[in-house]
């Protein structure tokens, strides 16, 4: 590792412990300005980068200072998606054939692409560390089940029966979903000490949807939302007329995500214990907007999503507290 990279993960492990240390309420705004975005975005950093995937197909990465930058597909595949980025800008995502029926994860750090392990492969979350969440089939295994890939090499977090690791912290903690034997899919949460536990729900059928570096879960349980901490799963209050439906946390324990009757009628939200839940449509002062979804939250409490602006459909956006 260069010396430049080093000092990145430092400062962004530093920070990372200083903000998982912060109560919660203190990084999200009661106003936001909305920038529009050139791609439909799914992460956003500390830094204010961004991926996502563009109109076209293709992973990409924004910054106010780079603008929209597209990354070239590997050969064999027509189309792309760029997942998601961590402190030190480093781009996992997903690439795909032309009908989708082959897909290979993949990362993008430094100019460089690296196709990672594994058959019909997708990632969904990377920590400072460069370790990513997300599933993979095995040679001996004839359904996809998480993984976790460290340094490059895949690691089976050792479901029976296929499922989807959805996240990992800058601990290594990593969460997601397991199936039993009976079809029946339930939260977990993995480290290396312990293995894979359920957690949260005892419910049939709910999912982990993401990690913060103080360990703190969200878990979807349709109709509800839950955010498991201390050992405990709370049951969140957000919408009280429409399912919620959460897609990130940060190291403040705001979360964000959309509610509605219908993915047509989406609106984007925020929680926090300090604000509660939030229409995120009544906080900005942009009335061309529409905002359906948001999908992610960093730590300054900008946030990232997709929604309908001046006619067109799943226009991104950046929110940036005022």
């Amino acid at each position: 590792m260069n010396r430049t990279r080093f000092l990145v993960l430092l400062v962004a492990s530093i920070g990372s412990f200083a903000l998982g240390q912060g109560t919660p309420g203190q990084c999200v705004a009661e106003h936001y300005k909305v920038v529009a975005l050139p791609f439909r975005p799914s992460h956003v950093n500390d830094s204010r980068q961004v991926s996502g995937t563009t109109p076209r197909g293709r992973a990409a990465l924004w910054s106010e200072g780079a603008g929209l930058r597209e990354i070239e597909l590997p050969a064999g595949f027509a189309n792309a998606e760029g997942v998601s980025v961590n402190r030190a800008g480093d781009l996992i995502g997903v690439a795909m054939n032309a009908d989708s029926s082959q897909r290979q994860a993949f990362t993008y750090r430094e100019g460089q692409m690296v196709l990672l392990p594994g058959g019909q492969s997708k990632p969904f979350a990377i920590n400072d560390q460069d370790e990513i969440a997300g599933e993979s089939i095995f040679a001996n295994k004839g359904a996809g089940g998480p993984v976790l890939w460290k340094k490059g090499t895949p690691i089976d977090l050792g479901a029976c029966c296929g499922g989807t690791a959805t996240g990992v912290n800058n601990q290594g903690n990593v969460v997601g979903d397991v199936y039993d034997r009976e079809g029946r899919y339930h939260p977990f949460l993995w480290d290396s000490t312990r293995g894979m536990r359920r957690i949260g729900s005892s419910g049939e059928f709910s999912s982990s949807v993401a990690i913060n570096d103080a360990g703190h879960v969200v878990i979807a349980a349709f109709p509800y939302v839950l955010l498991y901490k201390g050992g405990k799963p709370t049951q969140l209050e957000l919408s009280a007329k429409y399912p919620s439906h959460a897609k990130a946390i940060n190291n403040c324990d705001a979360i964000v995500g959309a509610f509605g009757p219908f993915s047509d009628a989406y609106r984007a939200f925020v929680w926090d214990k300090t604000h509660g839940f939030r229409d995120l449509n009544t906080l900005t002062a942009d009335p061309g907007w529409k905002l359906e979804m948001a999908t992610s939250i960093n730590d300054r409490g900008e946030i990232v999503g997709y929604g309908d602006h001046a006619g067109s459909e799943d226009a991104g956006f950046l929110l940036v507290p005022q």
